[in-house]
């Protein structure tokens, strides 16, 4: 499961003139870090820093640890996973019997 955590709730804005289209545009990106998995399965040491977009009227997610949700990941027009990260808050860690 891929944890993703998020330590500050402020978000930024990009905004621009799509060069296609001619059309306005606005991207806004919370800062999260991220607890990824190697290719061979094993957990990367550190956490990595990531960009976790967010809907036009969606608040930015509270501080705290989330998942990953499975509705994130979707077969697009060409058949192939896409994902559009969204996230769940993460299950509390079950404290293990001594």
């Amino acid at each position: 499961m891929i944890k993703v955590e998020i330590t500050d709730e402020t978000f930024q804005i990009k905004q621009g003139t799509s060069q296609r289209t001619g059309k306005p545009y606005s991207i806004r990106e919370q800062e999260a870090w991220g607890y990824f998995y190697s290719p061979d399965g094993k957990a990367h040491p550190h956490p990595q820093r990531i960009r976790v977009s967010l809907g036009d009227m969606q608040e930015p997610y509270k501080r705290g640890m989330y998942q990953i949700a499975p509705e994130s990941f979707y077969p697009d027009r060409f058949g192939q996973v896409t994902c559009r990260v969204q996230l769940r808050p993460a299950a509390p860690a079950v404290a293990k019997a001594a």
